[in-house]
């Protein structure tokens, strides 16, 4: 491997900033503060960056789960809708460390497939933070129920659909990369060709992959879900232990409008009154 160094940073990154995650558990509201800013910086600018695009005609698109991470997190965080934060947690994890694990396994093809150093270092830093902002809000800031893992099952199935609607061309006709796009070769069962090659797939292998990647989601959803679980009753018992009870987090444009319209609603309540 030429480019093993490209595997060591990103390893070497990974560890550093779950460290730094699990030292904010205590903190939640520090961590939450970080969340909240970081998410809106993503989408702030993954906005940008494909409005650009559309400006300039370039058939660029956001096609990929880490691509999907990020907006489902800026948007999540910015309206302060927590019925998708798990599901903007789980994608922001899963779209980073598939990123990671792939970069660790083959970095000679990642690197080559970039067109400059600067997208280089940028994708690295982007998944690295994704990594982090995914571990942030998974174990620190909320505890997430079992009931709502049908959120994060469906939103994930509908972002298959749309990936397999821009591989088979009924949207963005004009893209070029279908056949890079990761969350399409797991579905078709391609994404092994990375391990044992390409010239070695076989229906059969590809059907097996296929089944066992989807399981595997679907099944990291729950260990994440009871991980999460497990992590709030410790933090539950120590601050009733201390007479605290956790805190909730309830920022953004829905809290906004909600407190405004409740003012607003007051307002009138005592001008009714006079």
């Amino acid at each position: 491997m030429k480019y093993w160094w490209y595997a060591v940073i990103l390893l070497v990154l990974a560890v550093v900033l779950t460290v730094l995650a699990i030292k904010l558990s205590k903190r939640p509201k520090l961590s939450y503060i970080i969340s909240m800013t970081l998410s809106c910086v993503f989408l702030t600018y993954k906005s940008i960056e494909f409005i650009y695009y559309r400006i300039i005609d370039y058939p660029e698109y956001p096609v990929e789960y880490s691509q999907f991470a990020y907006f489902m997190m800026g948007v999540t965080m910015a309206t302060g809708f927590k019925k998708t934060r798990f599901l903007a947690a789980f994608s922001s994890l899963t779209g980073a460390l598939g990123y990671i694990i792939a970069g660790s396994i083959s970095p000679d093809s990642m690197v080559t497939t970039m067109s400059s150093t600067y997208y280089v270092v940028f994708a690295v830093i982007q998944h690295e933070l994704l990594l982090f902002l995914g571990l942030t809000m998974m174990f620190n800031v909320e505890r997430y129920r079992y009931r709502d893992l049908w959120i994060p099952v469906v939103g994930s199935l509908l972002f298959i659909g749309y990936s397999l609607l821009v591989y088979y061309h009924y949207i963005y006709p004009d893209y070029l990369n279908v056949e890079k796009i990761v969350i399409v070769k797991i579905v078709m069962g391609t994404v092994i060709g990375f391990v044992i090659g390409e010239e070695n797939l076989t229906p059969a292998i590809q059907a097996v992959t296929s089944v066992a990647v989807i399981l595997l989601v679907v099944g990291c959803m729950f260990l994440l879900c009871r991980l999460n679980n497990k992590v709030f009753d410790r933090k539950e018992k120590r601050m009733a232990q201390l007479g605290e009870t956790m805190p909730t987090f309830d920022y953004g444009l829905i809290y906004l409008f909600k407190k405004l319209w409740a003012k607003r609603k007051a307002v009138k309540e005592t001008k009714g009154e006079n």
